[in-house]
C-alpha cells in the first residue's frame, strides 16, 4: 500500500517513459482554479529536491491570473532575488545587459 504524502508537498508520479513528474499549486485564478507548476526529473529523489526548491521559491508569492507585474519588473526581481546569489558578478551583468537590449524593448511592458 502506498504512503500518503504530507499536505502541501505537491503531487508525484512516475510517467510511462520512466521519468518522474511532480506538480505543485503556485496560485489561483480568479475563478478559483489552481495554477500549477510542473517539474520532471530522472529519479524520484531528484524530483523531490526540485519540488521542494519550487515550493520555497513560490512561498509567500501572490500569484493570480491577472497579475499587474510587467515582464520587465519580474525579470529585474528574478535577477536580484534568484540569479544574483548564485552567479558571478560578470555573469549577472551579462544577463542584465541581454535583458535590457533584447527582451525589455519588445516585451518588457507586457503583463506576466
Amino acid at each position: 500500500m502506498g504512503k500518503r504524502r504530507p499536505s502541501g508537498d505537491g503531487m508525484v508520479r512516475k510517467r510511462e517513459d520512466g521519468r518522474w513528474e511532480g506538480r505543485i499549486v503556485i496560485g489561483h485564478q480568479d475563478s478559483g482554479e489552481p495554477i500549477f507548476r510542473y517539474v520532471s526529473a530522472k529519479t524520484q529523489k531528484e524530483l523531490l529536491k526540485k519540488l521542494h526548491q519550487n515550493i520555497e521559491e513560490y512561498r509567500d508569492v501572490d500569484l493570480c491570473e491577472n497579475s499587474k507585474m510587467s515582464l520587465g519588473e519580474w525579470l529585474d526581481r528574478w535577477l536580484e532575488e534568484y540569479v544574483a546569489p548564485s552567479v558571478r558578478p560578470s555573469t549577472l551583468e551579462g544577463y542584465r545587459g541581454y535583458i535590457q537590449r533584447n527582451i525589455k524593448p519588445h516585451l518588457g511592458d507586457k503583463p506576466v
